[in-house]
C-alpha cells in the first residue's frame, strides 16, 4: 500500500480521535469559564531528497494535538497537548484556566460569533495524492536532480534535490457555535546547484509549490535552477552607476514580504509599521495595487476561514499607489472600532492565532518580461539579493548586496556580480515606471518584474 495511502488512512481515523476529543473537552469547560476556543490541528509529510539519482533522505513528519484557549473574567489563558486522552484533556483544561489567573483583564478579548463563508472549491485539496505510490514520488525528487545535471555540462553539483508533499487538516470550535474545517494539500519542489567553468563557481536555485501534483513540474525546476547558474558565469563586477533597473518577480516578492508587517493592525499600534500613519496617503507609484487575498483558489495561504473561525476576504492594501487598508483580527479590530479583515493566522495547536497577511501580492501590469527588458533598453537585470533579512521592518531601510545581469539594447551582455544596492522600500516603490505581466508566486506572496527609472547601483569604482 503507498506510503501516502497510509497517510491519509491515518489520518481520518485521527480526526475521527480528534472529534471525540473536542467533543469530550467541549463538555468539560461548561461552566467552568466564560468563553473558549479549542483548535485541533493534524499535519502529516514526506520528504525525499535525491543524490547521484538515488535517494539520499526520506523523511516522514507528524504532528497532530489540541490547543485550548480561555476566557475567565476577561482574563486569557492558553494551553496546548499532542496526547489525545480524557485524563490529558482535564489537565490541559486546568493548565489553561491556571494561566489566565496570572495575566491583566482585557475589555477587547472574546472569542467570534459564528459566521458563514462563501462555501465555494478553493482548489486547496489534490486527492490524487493517495493514489500516486512511494516510487514514483522517489522519481519525482530523482528527476529534478537530473534535469538539473543534464542541462548544461558545466553543472558540476547538486546540493539540494527535494521533493515534499503533505497533508493539513484542522477544526475549529468555539463557545459562541463557531465550528469550522479547514483541508488542504501542499506540494513543494526545491534545488540548489552549481555550475563551474574555467576556475569560476557559481550557484542556482529554483522552487515551485503548489496544492496540486501536477502543477508542480520538477524538470522545469532543474531546469530553470540550471539556466540561473550558467548564466551567471563569468560575471564580472561593474563601476557604480545610476541606471534603469528591472528587478526579477521573486526579487521583488521578497521586498514585499519585508513590507508585509506593516499592514498589520498591530504593528501600527506598536509604532512597528513603516506605513504608520500613511492611510489614505500615496506612498507607493500609482503603478503598485497591493492585495490579500484569502480566497485566492489554489492560493497557498487561502482558506474558508480564518485562524478564529471568521470569514476570510479578498482586501486591497494599496491602489494605484495610495495605502487604503490594513489588516486586523478580532482582537485589533475592537481595539480601534472597525471589523475584523479574516486575518487570524494560526499554523497549528501550539499558540493562539495572531494577525497575519494571507495571499499577499502585488497586482500584475500588462507587458511582458521581454517588454521590460526592452524598455529599460541599458542597464540591470536584479536577479539575486543578499542579506533581505538585514532590512529594517519599521523604517524600510536597506542595504544588499546584488547580483544581475547587464542589459544592452534590451539584451543580455553579461552576468554581474559583487555589486550592492541600498534606500528605503517604500522609496523604491515609488520610483516604479512599468509593472509587468509576470505575477509570480512563492507561497503566500506574488510579484510581477518592475522596471525601476534610475537606481544606484554600488559596484567598483
Amino acid at each position: 500500500m503507498p506510503f501516502v495511502v497510509k497517510l491519509l488512512m491515518k489520518s481520518k481515523m485521527m480526526n475521527n480521535q480528534g472529534s471525540e476529543t473536542i467533543k469530550d473537552l467541549s463538555k468539560a469547560l461548561k461552566n467552568k469559564v466564560d468563553a473558549w476556543e479549542i483548535f485541533y490541528s493534524l499535519q502529516r509529510g514526506l520528504s525525499i531528497e535525491a543524490k547521484e539519482s538515488k535517494v539520499d533522505a526520506f523523511k516522514v513528519s507528524s504532528n497532530e494535538g489540541v490547543g485550548l484557549m480561555v476566557l475567565k473574567n476577561k482574563r486569557i489563558g492558553f494551553s496546548f497537548t499532542s496526547v489525545l486522552s480524557k485524563s490529558s484533556m482535564n489537565e490541559l483544561l486546568k493548565n489553561a484556566v491556571s494561566a489566565s489567573k496570572g495575566v491583566e483583564s482585557d475589555e477587547f478579548l472574546s472569542v467570534t460569533s459564528r459566521q458563514k463563508g462563501e462555501g465555494k472549491d478553493l482548489l486547496l485539496f489534490d486527492s490524487s495524492l493517495d493514489k500516486t505510490s512511494e516510487e514514483d514520488k522517489i522519481l519525482k525528487a530523482i528527476s529534478l536532480e537530473q534535469a538539473a545535471k543534464g542541462f548544461d555540462p558545466r553543472i558540476s553539483k547538486v546540493r539540494k534535490a527535494s521533493y515534499g508533499e503533505s497533508f493539513f487538516e484542522s477544526r475549529l470550535t468555539n463557545s459562541e457555535g463557531v465550528d469550522v474545517i479547514n483541508k488542504a494539500t501542499f506540494v513543494c519542489s526545491s534545488i540548489m546547484v552549481v555550475a563551474e567553468y574555467r576556475g569560476d563557481s557559481q550557484m542556482g536555485w529554483e522552487m515551485d509549490m503548489s496544492h496540486f501534483a501536477k502543477d508542480v513540474d520538477v524538470v522545469k525546476v532543474g531546469r530553470d535552477a540550471a539556466k540561473r547558474a550558467v548564466d551567471m558565469l563569468g560575471a564580472r563586477t561593474i563601476k557604480t552607476v545610476k541606471c534603469p533597473v528591472v528587478i526579477e518577480n521573486i526579487i521583488v516578492g521578497e521586498f514585499l514580504e519585508i513590507i508585509a508587517p506593516s499592514f498589520h493592525a498591530d504593528n501600527l499600534h506598536k509604532g512597528k509599521s513603516m506605513l504608520k500613519g500613511k492611510k489614505g496617503k500615496k506612498v507607493f507609484s500609482d503603478k503598485v495595487t497591493i492585495w490579500d487575498d484569502g480566497l485566492l483558489p489554489n492560493g497557498w495561504s487561502t482558506s474558508e476561514y480564518d485562524g478564529e473561525g471568521v470569514p476570510r476576504q479578498k482586501t486591497c492594501l494599496a491602489d494605484r499607489g495610495v495605502c487604503l487598508n490594513y489588516l486586523y483580527d478580532t482582537y485589533w479590530a475592537k481595539r480601534e472600532g472597525t471589523a475584523s479583515t479574516g486575518n487570524a493566522a494560526r499554523s497549528n495547536f501550539k499558540s493562539i492565532s495572531t494577525i497575519g497577511a494571507s495571499n499577499l501580492y502585488m497586482e500584475k501590469g500588462v507587458k511582458d518580461f521581454g517588454g521590460l527588458l526592452r524598455q529599460m533598453d541599458r542597464g540591470l537585470l536584479l536577479t539575486n539579493i543578499l542579506g533581505a533579512h538585514t532590512a529594517n521592518p519599521i523604517t524600510g531601510d536597506f542595504s544588499f548586496g546584488a547580483d544581475g545581469l547587464w542589459i544592452e539594447g534590451g539584451k543580455v551582455s553579461h552576468p554581474v556580480r559583487g555589486a550592492a544596492i541600498s534606500g528605503n522600500i517604500l522609496e523604491l516603490f515609488s520610483k516604479v515606471d512599468v509593472v509587468g505581466a509576470d505575477l509570480k508566486f512563492l507561497g503566500r506572496v506574488g510579484a510581477p518584474s518592475l522596471l525601476i527609472g534610475e537606481m544606484e547601483i554600488s559596484g567598483t569604482d
